[in-house]
């Protein structure tokens, strides 16, 4: 575990992490969206904006989620039919 700060919509957020990396661009991206939202005029605040920011990074989430479903579901099938298919060849 590695102590990093990282900074999100003009404030730090002091963070115990184990991916450096991966966390920091968490943040830029959290960052990004948020500024998104404010440059298109949303007087909300920062907590409304917060709020929208974690819903659209869910949504985000659960659209790869199932993508990769369906994709690791058609992997499967092939692999099967694959292997079916190998199986009634001569050898």
């Amino acid at each position: 575990m590695e102590s990093i700060k990282v900074r999100v919509f003009g404030e730090d957020y002091p963070l115990l992490v184990e991916n450096r990396e991966l966390t920091e661009s968490a943040a830029k991206q959290v960052d990004i969206q948020m500024y998104e939202y404010r440059r298109k005029g949303i007087d909300l605040s920062t907590t409304k904006i917060a709020i929208l920011t974690a819903i659209t990074f869910a949504e985000k989430a659960i659209e790869l989620e199932q993508r990769l479903e369906r994709l690791t579901g058609k992997i499967t099938n092939l692999t099967h039919r694959l292997s079916m298919r190998d199986g009634d060849a001569p050898k």
